[in-house]
């Protein structure tokens, strides 16, 4: 597995989302070169495609339940935060998706791509929606405490993607460390 950026105690939220942003932009592209490279999915992709699904589990697991709480509540814009969890649902049941498919299955490119620009729609609409809001109405000693709560969620998050998971903070906390247990034995037979 490739080296995660590990934060710093004083990194804020914003920067840790961005961080892991910039991972899956870098983590997506390699996959696109292997997929465009070979006639068939190989190996070479495995890992890769691993990481990114552990990364887009654990990041959407410490979105739902420390950064679009925030949204609701400290700087009241529920709308915003529901516009992004749907973004991120529908990135959820593809990731999903192409972890059921056979590697060398036909359709797995172009889920893939599909999945790619749904991601990356998503990731803009956050840099340039609520990443500004969380710097400018709240304090950075808040955005620190959220980095932490953020890390600590994403650590304990699901590494598989689970299409009917719940999609809030509630269900996420009741049902999230039931999956993440699955999933770790799951991974651990691998």
């Amino acid at each position: 597995m490739a080296t995660e950026i590990a934060p710093q105690p004083a990194d804020d939220v914003v920067l840790v989302l961005t961080q892991q942003h910039e991972r899956v932009r870098a983590l997506l592209a390699e996959l696109h070169e292997t997929v465009s490279a070979v006639a068939d999915i190989t190996c070479d992709m495995a890992e890769p495609f691993r990481e990114l699904v552990r990364l887009l589990v654990a990041h959407e697991a410490g979105e739902e339940l420390v950064v679009y709480p925030a949204l609701r509540s400290a700087l009241e814009e529920g709308p915003l935060a529901n516009e992004r969890m749907a973004e991120e649902d529908e990135a959820k049941h593809l990731l999903a998706r192409l972890e059921k498919m056979a590697s060398a299955f036909f359709d797995f490119p172009t889920v893939l791509a599909e999945l790619r620009d749904k991601v990356l729609a998503h990731a803009e609409q956050e840099e340039h929606t609520v990443f500004p809001l969380l710097e400018q109405r709240l304090p950075a000693e808040e955005r620190q405490r959220m980095a932490r709560d953020f890390l600590y969620m994403a650590a304990k998050a699901p590494t598989h993607a689970h299409a009917h998971s719940p999609e809030s903070a509630v269900g996420n906390a009741v049902l999230g460390p039931v999956l993440a247990t699955i999933d770790r034995m799951r991974d651990a037979r691998h």
